[in-house]
C-alpha cells in the first residue's frame, strides 16, 4: 500500500493557512494534496466538502491555526493506516506553543482537552461509555477513505462536539483510535477569558445536540436540563476548590478557577441548546 495517497483536509474561516502549508510540504512524508475549505461552517460540514474535493486514500484532518510539532508528523499518523486495512483511526497529541502566554499556559494547566500528553508507545484510547473519552481529536487525525464514506462522514449540523460524535459513532462500528507515539501538533489555547468562556459555551451546546440524536449517552441530571443548571449553579463556588471533570471523572483538591467556569459555560450552552430543541419538538 506504499503507492497510496494522503490528501491534508483543512477546514479554514479566512483561508490564512500559508504557515501551514509550509510545514506540510516540508514533512519528510508530505500530503499529495492539500484541501482548504475557507468560510464553511460548522467544522463538520467543511470537512465533508473537504473530502468530497480530495481523491487521496488516507485522509489526514488538521485544524487551521495548528501547526505540525516536527517534520515527522504525517509519516507517523498515517503509516499504521498504510501498514494495513483495519477499521483504524489515529491521531497525534496536541501541545501548546512554546511561546503561548502566561494565560495561555494558565488555561493548558487547568482546562481539559487543551493539551493531550505525547507519547512513546502507541495508546489505544477508544471512547467507551460510560464517560466516553479518547486522547485523540480532529486537531489532527487520520481515517483510510473507504472508511470515512462508509460511516457517513462528519455529522454537518453540530456546532461543536464533532469529532467526539464521529468518534463514538466509529467506535460502535468496531474501529480502534490509535494516538501515535512521537507525533503531535502545536495548538494554541484561547486567547483571553470571553474566548475560553464561549469556547466552552458551544461546546455545551454541541454536547446538547449531540445528545438530542444520542440520548443515550445522557447523564444524570442531563435529561431535565433545568435541574441540570440548579446543581451546575450551586456547585459552581465548590468546583473551583475541588474540580471535577467528566473527562476525568474524579473529586479532587485543588484551586483551578478555570476549570469552574469553563464547566460552567459548558453546562449554560448545554442547557440553551436543551431548551431551544425542546420548544422546536
Amino acid at each position: 500500500m506504499s503507492g497510496e495517497q494522503v490528501s491534508a483536509i483543512i477546514p479554514s474561516r479566512d483561508g490564512q493557512v500559508d504557515a501551514l502549508r509550509q510545514r506540510l510540504s516540508a514533512q519528510t512524508r508530505p500530503p499529495d494534496e492539500i484541501v482548504v475549505v475557507v468560510g464553511v461552517s460548522p467544522n463538520g460540514r467543511a470537512r465533508n466538502e473537504g473530502v468530497a474535493r480530495s481523491h487521496g486514500d488516507i485522509l489526514l484532518f488538521i485544524d487551521d491555526d495548528a501547526l505540525p510539532g516536527d517534520a515527522e508528523l504525517v509519516a507517523r499518523v498515517v503509516a499504521p493506516l498504510l501498514a494495513g486495512d483495519e477499521r483504524l483511526i489515529t491521531g497525534a497529541a496536541k501541545l501548546i506553543p512554546p511561546d503561548s502566554s502566561r494565560f495561555q499556559r494558565w488555561v493548558a494547566r487547568e482546562v481539559p482537552r487543551i493539551e493531550h500528553t505525547v507519547v512513546a508507545q502507541p495508546l489505544e484510547s477508544n471512547p467507551d461509555p460510560p464517560h466516553y473519552r479518547t486522547e485523540l481529536t480532529t486537531t489532527c487525525a487520520a481515517i483510510r477513505r473507504e472508511h470515512f464514506e462508509a460511516l457517513g462522514g462528519f455529522n454537518p449540523t453540530l456546532r461543536r462536539g464533532v469529532d467526539t460524535e464521529f468518534f463514538v459513532r466509529a467506535r460502535r462500528a468496531g474501529f480502534r483510535l490509535l494516538l501515535v507515539p512521537h507525533a503531535w501538533t502545536w495548538h494554541p489555547a484561547p486567547p483571553n477569558l470571553r474566548a475560553l468562556w464561549r469556547k466552552h459555551f458551544l461546546y455545551g451546546v454541541g454536547h446538547a445536540q449531540e445528545l438530542a440524536a444520542d440520548p443515550a449517552r445522557a447523564r444524570g441530571l442531563q435529561r431535565r436540563p433545568l435541574l441540570y443548571l440548579l446543581f451546575r449553579t450551586a456547585i459552581l463556588l465548590p468546583n473551583v476548590f475541588v474540580p471535577f471533570s467528566y473527562n476525568d471523572p474524579r473529586w479532587r483538591l485543588g484551586f483551578r478557577p478555570l476549570k469552574a467556569l469553563t464547566s460552567y459555560a459548558a453546562a449554560l450552552g448545554f442547557v440553551w441548546q436543551s431548551l431551544r430543541q425542546g420548544r422546536r419538538a
